[in-house]
């Protein structure tokens, strides 16, 4: 496995850090989730970008209708799955007080 370094401003960092802290995981490990994650979304979006300009090349109208709109409706949804996997998760401790104050 190879090693990358890299300076973080300390905004960045810190929440790096907490979201680390809140998922139980490294900040490697979200660090490369992350990267990951963003690879895959650019390689998507070229492999689109290709296939659009495909079909105008070929000229064909309706081919480039499909195209367009798979470009938008995946750039919808990927937006839309950021946008919920961004949302922060709670952590549900009352269970645990309750039981340990009816002892």
């Amino acid at each position: 496995m190879a090693t990358l370094n890299m300076r973080l401003d300390d905004e960045l960092e810190r929440r790096l850090a907490r979201e680390a802290d809140l998922e139980n995981q490294t900040r490697s490990e979200l660090a490369r989730a992350a990267l990951a994650n963003y690879l895959a979304q650019r390689e998507r979006r070229r492999f689109q970008a290709e296939i659009l300009r495909a079909a105008r090349a070929r000229g064909a109208r309706a081919a480039i209708a499909v195209a367009e709109e798979a470009l938008y409706t995946d750039n919808e949804a990927l937006e839309l799955s950021e946008h919920v996997a961004a949302e922060p998760k709670a952590r549900y401790t009352a269970g645990k007080s309750k039981r340990n104050n009816n002892r």
